[in-house]
């Protein structure tokens, strides 16, 4: 009875169709790659803020939970699926406008529905010079929700919130609240000055259960007038320490500027080929043994090295970019296997945007690898990076890529470790020992996002179709996350299955009381996605 009531006030404020009680369509929300419980009511789609903020009123007083997504793309993190049973999913992807661009400032203010495509084509339809930091997520995943989930992206502003201004939210109690100088509405600099003044608010709406955001502004980077990028290998694992300790010097010195990307092997594998079943078995064949049939039987030997880096250069001229890069080299040269370096002038980034815009991909063919580091670092979005939650299905990868639907596995951990040889050496055994073991293969990225620490972005992959991998990849990942933290290396993002077992163990210190105070004023109901980064 209660549940008709509120499914009719619901379709008073959004309309029929962006109520959603079909069981098939809850229960494919409740799907994510990894095992779950919880239970999804219903799902809501409201158009705008306003209904977004009667909708929030509604759940405050029928008291039932409300669980936010912008779109829902969130794989290896939890997808769809509330940290709390029984909660409304809150889609956020009618709420989809762009509603300020700034050519010369470099900036766009968005709802949590724009996609990375969607501002790619705006950008291109309004012959822009400033770029996307591209993620590694799909075409269709949201600006807004991988900001405020603190996401990373690739080139000068890869850290995506660090980039982010004006913050617009709906509070538990439906209030609306804009940070910054957004607070006064007009203000002048609303979109080009993070602080405003007085308490930052901005962090408190970031990873946490304060509110749902509902705009922000995002900065853009801008073309450069030329651009190249200093590509290397490394076959030794060994030899990272001392590799990772020059990178470290060489972003100190101001040689070299954050992100710096480090892959490893099975991180670029599983995004051009899938686990090589024929001649290997899961769960049975060790990792290294899977490496050397790679090396061996597969036209993707010469990816099979332990690491593949990239450091990017942009320059306002050929000569300028000669020089840093031929410093990078001379400097980079005796800690790596292989070096070579990528050239782009400006006029080739415009012609690959407009190409890629009029869907004509023809330039791909001659030189694969240059063609790919050059969409990456001018914000193409693709769907490459979704490959790998494919790399143990035991099926081809479909047309169309759904990981959640198709029973994917994968789940991400995200160590911060300090900028050092050492300490990163140390991370990655860990992992290593852990996940061989198991055994899995290690999916690792490493981005430098300042001079001072590293994000360690990892992933195991399994199939959820099979028997007992399921169970298998829930133990390896709670192994490696007590593992990773007794040595002091702790998540910057967490999975809802991290947020689980902390809540089972208790996690009760000063930060979270603090935090939880603050729940508590402007949520005295506790209906805003309860749970979610421990916050009651």
């Amino acid at each position: 009875m209660e549940q008709d009531i509120l499914v009719r006030k619901l379709k008073d404020i959004v309309g029929d169709d962006n109520v959603l009680t079909d069981m098939a369509y809850l229960q494919a929300a409740e799907t994510t790659n990894y095992h779950t419980n919880q239970k999804i009511r219903l799902s809501i789609k409201p158009a705008n803020t306003e209904q977004l903020q009667q909708c929030i009123v509604l759940a405050n007083e029928f008291a039932i939970p409300v669980y936010p997504i912008s779109r829902g793309c969130n794989w290896g993190y939890g997808s769809r699926v509330p940290v709390a049973d029984n909660s409304i999913l809150v889609e956020l992807s009618n709420m989809n406008r762009i509603l300020d661009y700034n050519e010369q400032l470099g900036y766009v203010t968005l709802e949590p529905g724009v996609t990375f495509q969607q501002l790619f084509e705006f950008l291109r339809e309004k012959k822009s010079e400033l770029i996307l930091s591209a993620t590694g997520g799909s075409t269709g995943s949201s600006l807004v929700g991988n900001a405020i989930e603190r996401g990373i992206g690739t080139g000068l502003y890869a850290d995506r919130f660090a980039s982010v201004c004006g913050i617009e939210a709906v509070l538990p109690n439906g209030e609306l609240v804009a940070s910054g100088f957004a607070r006064y509405g007009s203000h002048t600099a609303t979109n080009v000055y993070r602080w405003g003044s007085g308490p930052s608010i901005d962090g408190l709406f970031s990873q946490s259960n304060f509110g749902i955001v509902t705009k922000l502004t995002q900065w853009l980077m801008k073309l450069p007038e030329y651009f190249q990028l200093v590509a290397y290998r490394l076959k030794d694992n060994n030899r990272l320490p001392a590799l990772m300790d020059k990178l470290q010097d060489l972003t100190a010195s101001g040689l070299v500027r954050p992100t710096i990307t480090m892959y490893n092997d099975f991180r670029v594998l599983s995004t051009v080929m899938q686990y090589p079943f024929d001649s290997c078995t899961p769960g049975k064949t060790h990792p290294n043994e899977v490496l050397e049939v790679i090396r061996k039987t597969t036209p993707f030997a010469p990816l099979a090295n332990t690491w593949n880096g990239e450091i990017s250069i942009r320059s306002v001229s050929k000569e300028h970019g000669h020089i840093q890069a031929s410093i990078i080299e001379a400097e980079l040269k005796p800690f790596v296997d292989e070096l070579f370096v990528v050239e782009i002038a400006k006029e080739e980034m415009l012609q690959t945007l407009h190409n890629h815009y009029n869907g004509i991909t023809g330039d791909r063919e001659a030189d694969a690898l240059r063609s790919y580091l050059l969409r990456k670092y001018i914000g193409i979005p693709e769907n490459t990076p979704i490959k790998q939650t494919y790399w143990r299905k035991r099926k081809p990868l479909p047309e169309i890529m759904n990981p959640d639907a198709d029973k994917c596995g994968m789940i991400w951990f995200s160590p911060i470790v300090p900028f050092t040889g050492h300490d990163i050496g140390k991370a990655i055994d860990i992992i290593n020992n852990i996940v061989y073991k198991y055994p899995f293969e290690p999916a690792i990225s490493l981005q430098c996002m300042t001079e001072r620490a590293i994000n360690i972005i990892g992933s195991i992959n399994w199939d959820r179709e099979a028997e007992g991998e399921d169970e298998l990849a829930a133990a390896c990942y709670a192994e490696l996350n007590s593992t990773l933290k007794e040595n002091g290396f702790f998540p910057y993002r967490d999975t809802t299955m991290g947020m689980q077992m902390k809540s089972k163990a208790g996690i009760d210190d000063s930060y979270i009381r603090f935090l939880s105070k603050i729940k508590q004023a402007i949520d005295p109901n506790n209906i805003m996605a309860p749970g979610r980064y421990n916050i009651l």
